[in-house]
């Protein structure tokens, strides 16, 4: 059975992201014209604040079996790497050759390969399975631990950009809050606001 929303009814991704449901994700087309979407709405907004340069380090946090990282390859840019906590939509972004590691937000610090800092962080779709079924405590509490982590592997004029789906505004300004906390200057896009099928919530962390 299909669930719109797994994150509410599965707490680790690997729990819905068997082989079966990895297959179908990296097969569909829909989802990958989405995700590059995504990925480009991110990369705009890193790039109406900082200049290009095709030799930034870029992260992809939950970069499930690849699009971000495909797309931002064949767009020039050199230093790619991803972290996804599912182990079977990580094997499709090894099948592709990309530099992808076993890992989610709460991992940052712990994966021995990720040893740089980087000009952008982004993160598409991802956030809301750290933080579903969470109470506002709980979630501030998460956020200050991963906006601790986002801090000491972004550079001194790095960006983060994180696309997720909050399941409500309050805690949407739950998150953009507890980001602040954690010493993050942080901004707001909404894409179509307005329009509730289509709106897209995009949180930007500057330090």
């Amino acid at each position: 059975m299909k669930l719109d929303v797994p994150e509410n009814n599965f707490e680790d991704p690997n729990d819905f992201y068997n082989f079966e449901e990895a297959r179908r994700y990296n097969n569909n087309s829909g989802m990958k014209k989405t995700q590059t979407v995504l990925t480009n709405d991110c990369l705009e907004i890193y790039l109406s604040k900082r200049a290009d340069s095709k030799n930034i380090n870029i992260l992809d946090i939950g970069c499930g079996t690849g699009f971000s990282i495909e797309y931002l390859k064949n767009l020039g840019y050199k230093n790619v790497i991803g972290i996804e906590p599912s182990k079977e939509m990580l094997k499709y972004c090894k099948e592709k050759k990309f530099f992808a590691y076993l890992g989610g937000f709460e991992d940052l610090l712990k994966i021995k390969e990720i040893n740089k800092e980087f000009d952008l962080i982004i993160s598409i779709s991802a956030l809301q399975w750290v933080i579903a079924n969470k109470q506002e405590m709980e979630i501030k509490n998460i956020i200050k631990k991963i906006g601790k982590s986002l801090l000491l592997k972004l550079k001194e004029k790095g960006i983060v950009v994180i696309q997720f789906y909050p399941r409500s505004e309050n805690v949407f300004e739950i998150v953009k809050n507890s980001f602040s906390r954690a010493g993050f200057k942080v901004s707001e896009y909404i894409k179509n606001s307005g329009n509730s099928k289509k709106q897209k919530y995009f949180i930007i962390l500057e330090k």
